[in-house]
């Protein structure tokens, strides 16, 4: 009777796993998107109060700003990721869903600008991390067989948290305003309780933790044989974090002003700005879907390529250019919202399976972490430079389109990447 306990234990113990870190990636999901959808009410609050005129110039300029120090403070999660391979996945998810979820929260009762900044630059502190010590976590706790295909999957609780984000904003905002849905975001506070109490530390972490000189250092990341990969990764996600957030990050903003401009009332205005943001997540929970049994048959270098290229060509160039600035059709636009959701965030489906299969065990979280934050690094002046464009061209799909071709470049890193199809998790 006890052998059958044991075994049905051991076999949930995965799924636990999955749906621990799935929940922290879904709420971080939540927490990062919120912003997203208040930037235009929450800075017409609180620039004059801070003796800022709010109008569009000032709100692009410093809702940019204010993006970019957020991702400033998630570049910070390499330091969470030697936290993860030193002192342990479970209480480092812990500590960054703790971070991220205060000070989500106390963005909703921030008195002016500057303080707003501060916390926002904190929670994306926290948030950076709960992707560090969570993919190496499940990678590590689940069958061979079941690997790639939920390390893909826990991608999944991204778009479903802006899609949750999405619709909060859509009820909340006309009723609560943009405060009560920051304090919202302090719920994820709760689920470090089930983590401490319910989810196993990586076995394969504590064996390796137990052998000599097995010790997360930084330097090993840049040793000879280890170097070329670590700078691929990075490289790599450079390019996609410096694309995703150019080109998505100002969607609701765009609708909003678009509408306004065409006489919509504010009302209007912002629900229509949370709908796109409803649809584009559509999109990028059908490529989180999807990726793992695309990068199942397809060897990892041809399938970043293709997204690489679909996302630069077809997506950001046809949607913005195309449809936006030529056409000047909102009806398309938001059409093709799915498909830029599916080539520009979906593809980070991939890298979640992708990234902890590059490094060997006690360099995992950190290897990842620091491939995710020097990508934050300079992807963060992203949202800043089309906001700066914007108002210089008086129009953010032209200046979406020109920071876009950071696609390109990409695609000549994909090459120096290793390839790791159909191999087992290094050990």
């Amino acid at each position: 009777m006890s052998s059958s306990v044991g075994v049905a234990v051991a076999a949930a113990r995965p799924y636990r796993v999955f749906i621990a870190t799935w929940a922290g990636w879904m709420l971080d999901g939540f927490d990062n998107a919120i912003y997203i959808y208040v930037i235009v009410p929450a800075l017409t609050e609180l620039l004059p109060q801070s003796g800022f005129v709010a109008d569009h110039a000032h709100i692009a300029r410093l809702g940019g700003l204010m993006f970019s120090l957020f991702m400033l403070g998630w570049a910070c999660s390499m330091f969470w990721g030697w936290c993860a391979d030193r002192f342990g996945r479970v209480p480092t998810m812990c500590a960054t869903i703790l971070i991220y979820s205060i000070f989500t929260g106390a963005c909703g009762l921030a008195p002016g600008i500057v303080s707003f900044a501060i916390f926002r630059f904190l929670t994306g502190f926290g948030i950076g991390g709960e992707w560090a010590a969570g993919a190496p976590l499940l990678q590590e706790s689940v069958p061979e067989h079941l690997r790639e295909r939920l390390s893909g999957w826990l991608h999944t609780g991204t778009p479903i948290g802006f899609l949750l984000a999405s619709a909060a904003a859509l009820v909340i905002l006309p009723l609560g305003g943009w405060r009560v849905l920051f304090l919202i975001g302090s719920a994820p506070a709760l689920l470090t309780i089930w983590l401490r109490l319910g989810v196993p530390e990586s076995r394969r972490w504590q064996e390796q933790r137990c052998a000599k000189g097995s010790r997360a250092r930084v330097r090993d990341l840049f040793a000879p044989g280890m170097s070329r990969t670590t700078w691929s990764a990075a490289l790599m996600m450079t390019c996609l974090i410096f694309g995703l957030w150019s080109s998505t990050f100002w969607i609701p903003t765009l609708v909003i002003t678009w509408q306004r401009a065409g006489g919509a009332s504010v009302a209007d205005a912002q629900y229509l700005g949370s709908l796109s943001g409803l649809i584009l997540s559509v999109g990028t929970l059908a490529g989180c879907v999807t990726m793992p049994w695309i990068v199942r048959w397809i060897p990892r270098r041809k399938s970043v390529a293709t997204v690489f290229f679909s996302g630069a060509l077809i997506c950001n160039v046809t949607s913005y250019f195309g449809i936006v600035v030529l056409l000047k059709s909102l009806p398309l636009f938001l059409i093709t919202l799915p498909l830029l959701g599916f080539f520009t965030s979906g593809v980070f489906s991939l890298y979640t399976i992708w990234l902890p299969e590059m490094f060997p065990t006690m360099q995992r979280a950190l290897g990842s972490g620091f491939a995710f934050s020097f990508g934050r690094v300079l992807g963060a002046a992203g949202p800043s430079i089309v906001g700066a464009l914007a108002a210089i061209f008086g129009s953010y799909p032209l200046a979406i389109t020109a920071v876009s071709l950071i696609y390109l470049v990409g695609l000549f890193c994909v090459k120096w990447a290793p390839e790791t199809a159909h191999r087992a998790l290094q050990r």
